[in-house]
């Protein structure tokens, strides 16, 4: 018999590895509660009258160190009311390296965030290159093995790896702890794809309730994993769908449920109905997308999970289609609009923090005449898509914004049910009282290398590796970018010219400047 060559029998190994399907890592719910606070939902102050809202792109540990400077001096800088601006975030949505800094403020707060030394682990991991080590981690025998004859897979490597590093064997319960016990603890939104739906998927009891799965149970790392799990390098995650079960099928959850506001959308499914108008067809596609989960196909019994910046490399869409309570439909402008719902009736100001990791590379492919190899092509799409994915993100934010704060004013005396163009399902309920809605004002406050000044400074910033590593000096400049560009925005000093406070003083970026060029 002929001995097999070396290169036959490595090859199904590899084969397997680069094609491994992932596996189940969420369980199921038991019972549905209706009670919104006793899961991680969304829950806002009925007393704030700015909602500030921070979001965190994707980027390796490029983003993951512009995101810790963000909240790093956030924490300096003054709020509308007591304490730091920071102290008054009400939401991060975060992606992929975002979500790395995101996740970690979920689960400690602002005590994450200090010291500013090796003994603090987000800053030791900050500051350490990774690269070599998640590579081992990944090819090492003992993991080319597991491919093959165990259900471990890559996504589980990098899940792993964050938990070694950060996150340990937490779950979202300690999440919520965390959120029920801290007034000024944030909701943290991590975001991954949907790859099979093709949509976004957030880490929420909402979003869960649609799977009939108990998000208290399910890791921070395995959440952190799949925002973060980049296309071909990694595995996508599995969540099962156990739609539909026994804790969708009680009174709570038809009277108190997602049911309840779905089925509001269900009379434009029928022939010959008024159609919808067009501003209500975001809330259309969110309802159609949830009876999908609720009631899915026969055979769509499974969710694969990747990089959420394939959707949305910038955080942005799940704010505008946030969710508290789970009988209403998802929406900010829902909230923000004429007809407001408890928690919502004081807001006066929405500022955005918007923070934008973006790599641009130069086009070294076209440095020659021939066309780029097939690998060099693929992962130049990806980065493609994530990387101007953003900017339409950005413009779509803020028209989303100026739509909700330009709103038509109430009919005066008019009941709920006969305001023209109400959306969602506050006509059909008529359960929140018609009042004058307070003037809205918003701001958008970008922390994104386009905002350098100095050309050369500029492209080092976008040119820094996508990676999980990067030298200290880059890591320190990135950090202090955050800090020069939140102390410059023209957003931000009209804020706090509205608030009757004095901004803080502007720093400049001749340091920042220096530092990246060594």
């Amino acid at each position: 018999m002929n001995r097999p060559s070396r290169a036959r029998t490595v090859l199904p190994v590899v084969v397997l590895a680069l094609t491994a399907c992932a596996h189940v890592t969420n369980t199921a719910l038991q019972d549905f509660a209706a009670d919104p606070h006793s899961s991680y939902r969304f829950d806002p102050k009925p007393d704030r009258d700015t909602l500030v809202i921070v979001t965190l792109s994707g980027g390796g540990s490029r983003a993951a160190a512009l995101a810790y400077g963000t909240l790093q001096m956030l924490g300096t800088m003054p709020g509308s009311g007591q304490g730091s601006l920071l102290d008054q975030v009400d939401i991060i949505s975060s992606v992929s390296g975002g979500s790395v800094t995101a996740g970690w403020y979920a689960l400690k707060g602002p005590a994450g965030l200090v010291p500013a030394d090796d003994s603090n682990p987000l800053w030791r991991f900050l500051y350490h290159d990774w690269t070599a080590n998640l590579a081992w981690r990944g090819l090492n025998p003992v993991s080319l093995a597991k491919y093959a004859f165990t259900p471990y897979q890559r996504s589980d490597v990098l899940a792993d790896f964050f938990a070694d590093n950060l996150f340990g064997q937490t779950t979202y319960r300690d999440v919520l702890q965390r959120y029920k016990a801290d007034a000024k603890q944030p909701y943290v939104i991590l975001n991954a794809t949907d790859l099979g739906h093709e949509i976004g998927l957030t880490f929420t009891q909402g979003n869960f309730d649609f799977l009939c799965s108990d998000l208290n149970r399910y890791r921070l790392t395995d959440a952190v994993a799949a925002s973060a799990n980049f296309p071909l390098a990694f595995s996508a995650i599995g969540l099962q769908n156990y739609s539909p079960c026994d804790a969708q099928r009680g009174e709570a959850w038809k009277k108190d449920g997602p049911a309840q506001w779905i089925s509001h959308y269900a009379q434009f499914d029928v022939p010959d109905r008024p159609e919808p108008y067009s501003f209500q067809l975001t809330e259309l596609r969110f309802a159609r997308q949830a009876k999908s989960y609720i009631e899915p196909a026969p055979a769509d019994t499974f969710v694969h999970l990747l990089d959420g910046g394939l959707i949305d490399n910038l955080g942005v869409r799940s704010t505008l289609a946030i969710a508290d309570n789970p009988a209403r439909v998802p929406g900010l402008y829902l909230r923000l609009g004429r007809l407001r719902p408890q928690g919502y009736q004081n807001i006066r100001r929405v500022v955005y923090i918007v923070v934008n990791a973006r790599k641009r590379d130069p086009a070294s492919m076209d440095h020659r005449e021939y066309p780029p190899m097939t690998g060099t092509t693929v992962a130049q799409m990806i980065n493609t898509q994530l990387d101007n994915s953003i900017l339409g993100d950005q413009d779509y934010l803020i028209a989303q914004l100026e739509a909700t704060a330009n709103r038509q004013p109430l009919v005066p005396g008019a009941p709920a049910a006969a305001q023209p163009f109400l959306s969602g399902n506050d006509a059909a309920q008529a359960t929140f009282p018609v009042s004058e809605t307070p003037h809205l004002r918003f701001y958008v406050a970008a922390v994104d290398f386009e905002l350098i000044p100095d050309p050369a400074c500029r492209d080092r910033f976008w040119a820094l590796a996508t990676s999980w590593g990067l030298p200290p000096l880059q890591t320190t400049s990135l950090i202090n970018l955050a800090h020069v560009l939140l102390s410059r925005s023209k957003d931000l000093q009209g804020f706090y010219r509205d608030i009757g406070k004095t901004a803080p003083k502007q720093l400049d970026f001749t340091e920042v400047c220096r530092q990246i060029q060594m």
